[in-house]
């Protein structure tokens, strides 16, 4: 008899998941432009347009 325990699998943070409010995903993109590193920049848009939809991030730019 095996008396292995199971595995628990963890699943990969994915910051898009928590940015469906306005002022978390413009805190979140205040802490990228204050950081100064492009990276986390180009990252943090990525998780914005996500979290958004990509059609939406498109509407909304003609918008401004």
């Amino acid at each position: 008899m095996s008396n292995k325990k199971p595995t628990k699998q963890l699943i990969p943070f994915d910051a898009s998941r928590y940015l469906h409010d306005d002022v978390v995903a413009a805190e979140y993109m205040t802490a990228a432009l204050e950081s100064d590193d492009l990276e986390f920049l180009l990252s943090v848009l990525n998780d914005i347009a996500r979290a958004r939809g990509m059609a939406q991030v498109a509407k909304d730019a003609r918008t401004v």
